[in-house]
């Protein structure tokens, strides 16, 4: 079902999974990356994870699929993301809003009481 709590923007979903994995990997998590530019990897990861950095139970699920022994590349986490499940469409409401009786009546009451205030002051 759609929540839009579910969802956040690919740079949010980034800084959320770098975060979880640094606190799961621990010093191997920061040793992994260390003499790599921060913002070539943001940007990587970003380009090769796409839509699916922006789905939380997408991103849970590929956190908890992890090998525990050593952090994934960018391509083993976007399979882990292609493997959680499937980001659901926004819905879209094709069903409007009918008023109820109570909603008529009073409509049509308000609608009487005001022809007639119009008509005493246009006499």
């Amino acid at each position: 079902m759609w929540n839009a709590k579910d969802f956040c923007d690919a740079e949010s979903g980034f800084d959320y999974v770098f975060s979880k994995m640094n606190a799961i990997y621990g010093a191997t998590f920061a040793n992994h990356w260390r003499d790599v530019d921060p913002n070539l990897i943001r940007q990587v990861w970003i380009d090769e994870c796409g839509r699916g950095l922006t789905y939380r139970p997408k991103m849970d699920y590929a956190l908890q699929h992890m090998n525990p022994d050593r952090p994934p590349s960018a391509l083993a986490f976007k399979k882990l993301l292609n493997d959680g499940p499937r980001i659901p469409d926004k819905p879209e409401t094709l069903i409007t809003r009918q008023p109820t009786l109570h909603e008529k009546i009073a409509t049509e009451k308000a609608k009487t009481e005001a022809l007639a205030k119009l008509r005493e002051l246009t006499k």
